[in-house]
């Protein structure tokens, strides 16, 4: 009989295909991508076998003030991975949520324990600590994070067990984590509520590339338009605007999409060459496409959209049987030669898989040129 955590886990894989669209499921030939390289070293980087985080989704990353980045993950696999790429059965079997700090060619972990139990790094208050299910009573999964005051702020959805069966989560609230730098360190965590319409999960992507304004972005859960907010320089926290397509007003039922398209839930905004950028992968479920966007503006304006590169699976795994690919992110702090870095994560429908075979829950990079973005 499966765990409850082993059932979530499969409800999760099952549920990426409708609630984040803009997946794709291996084994249909796409077409042609864009120019594309697998960027072999950070793939390596993240083959983890012991040590920490050897698995995981989300895959954020935020660059610090000290020049070092913030891994930001979801559902987190730790452990050893033995020399055949299995990986043993843990209690829990999995954490909610995980981030690592990459220095130069070294990822260094940050997760609980708490009573002898493997625990998320973030916790929400109420949720049952240093017990076999606890991370499946009550748990945050994380969107974006930035730099604000010196500090790391990293948005957390929360999520409950709400009713019984696979299907019982439900999404409960936004919530905003600060931790001291450097070392790291949770200080807070704050709620906000904006309601809407359509529910929009903030926090998806942040641009912090504007000298006013920190722009907060959401993809409204069904169509997976994008949107987007702001909040004054400095302080995250206070009151928001919400664009309407044509003006920026207080009232977040007022809000509209900034761009209409079949993203995915977890996306990127950053300014580059003095433009604003968003990638997405898009397309639904049968495609796969990483696409960007560029504009003047961090908030409208979106134009010349570009097929990046097709969503990518490690180069080693024996058999693509069950595995579907989602939730493409770029990392603009690691451009080199001209080359964007984009990561994708990697999954299968069948629990399994992901004990059999480590490389089937990670994420993989490639690299695409820069200057495609830009091309007419």
């Amino acid at each position: 009989m499966k765990t409850l955590i082993q059932s979530k886990f499969l409800a999760v894989c099952a549920a990426l295909i409708f609630i984040l669209s803009g997946s794709f499921a291996i084994g249909q030939k796409p077409a042609e991508p864009g120019t594309a390289n697998v960027d072999t070293k950070f793939n390596k980087l993240f083959a983890r076998d012991c040590c920490g985080v050897t698995g995981a989704d989300g895959d954020y990353s935020v660059l610090l003030p000290d020049g070092r980045t913030i891994w930001i993950f979801g559902d987190s696999f730790l452990g050893t991975v033995k020399p055949d790429r299995s990986r043993g059965k843990r209690i829990p079997m999995f954490i909610r949520n995980s981030m690592a700090v990459q220095e130069g060619d070294s990822l260094r972990s940050f997760y609980n324990v708490i009573d002898g139990w493997e625990s998320s790094f973030v916790i929400p208050p109420g949720a049952p600590k240093g017990k076999q299910f606890s991370e499946d009573t009550l748990w945050y999964w994380p969107g974006d994070g930035f730099i604000e005051n010196g500090k790391l702020k990293v948005f957390m959805s929360q999520f409950n067990q709400a009713e019984k069966g696979d299907w019982g989560f439900r999404w409960q609230s936004s919530n905003i984590a600060t931790f001291s730098l450097p070392d790291i360190k949770l200080e807070k965590i704050d709620h906000f509520s904006y309601p809407g319409t359509n529910e929009i999960h903030w926090g998806h992507a942040v641009c912090d590339g504007d000298k006013k304004f920190t722009y907060i972005y959401g993809a409204e859960d069904k169509t997976k338009n994008l949107y987007v907010a702001r909040a004054p320089k400095g302080n995250i926290l206070a009151p928001w605007e919400f664009y309407t397509g044509t003006e920026w007003v207080k009232d977040s039922r007022l809000s509209k999409p900034m761009l209409v398209i079949q993203g995915s839930e977890q996306f990127s905004v950053f300014r580059l060459k003095n433009k604003y950028v968003v990638v997405v992968q898009e397309g639904g479920f049968m495609s796969g496409e990483i696409c960007s966007y560029y504009s003047d503006s961090p908030y409208t304006g979106w134009k010349n959209r570009k097929v990046l590169c097709h969503i990518k699976l490690p180069d080693d795994v024996v058999s693509t049987k069950n595995l579907f690919a989602y939730n493409a992110l770029a990392h603009p702090q690691f451009i080199e030669n001209g080359e964007l870095l984009i990561s994708n994560c990697v999954n299968s429908f069948v629990v399994e898989d992901v004990f059999q075979d480590a490389s089937k829950y990670r994420p993989v990079f490639q690299r695409v040129p820069v200057k495609r973005i830009f091309e007419k």
